[in-house]
């Protein structure tokens, strides 16, 4: 008897609880069905969020100016942080924990690459990376791989 006892008591606590959070996070203004457009004025428990439409992303604004001196590499290492290319390939175009190695790459083949976007790569918009950025950074590239 103490078994059966035990057990229903067991289960009607994990039960009440299960419900309570079930109903706790289906109140929340944070679930994904209370996403409302504006702030909702009767709603005083936890502070209230907004979310708006997607914005298109425009760069890390990591950008900084092309060094007055040290060639092209130098400015194809500014570019290749600047533009977002290290954060997925390394520092040294070397790989990274998304990207695969760049080093040897020419700026014809990192142009087929920044045009099309293989893989999980987003694609470049047109106009973003300039032939001259492709040449400083391929430049960058064969003299880290030196």
């Amino acid at each position: 008897m103490k078994r059966f006892t035990f057990a229903t008591i067991a289960a009607v606590v994990v039960s009440s609880l299960a419900v309570g959070l079930l109903a706790i996070g289906a109140r929340s203004p944070y679930t994904h069905a209370n996403l409302l457009p504006r702030f909702d004025p009767r709603y005083v428990r936890t502070e209230q969020a907004l979310v708006g439409l997607p914005a298109q992303y425009r760069g890390a604004g990591l950008e900084a100016p092309p060094p007055a001196s040290g060639g092209l590499a130098a400015r194809g290492r500014v570019l290749l942080v600047g533009k977002g290319c290290a954060a997925c390939h390394g520092l040294e175009g070397r790989g990274g924990v998304v990207g695969p190695t760049i080093v040897g790459f020419n700026a014809l083949e990192l142009r087929a690459k920044t045009d099309k976007g293989p893989g999980g790569m987003p694609a470049y918009r047109s106009g973003e990376l300039a032939d001259a950025d492709l040449e400083a950074i391929a430049a960058y590239l064969k003299s880290s791989s030196e």
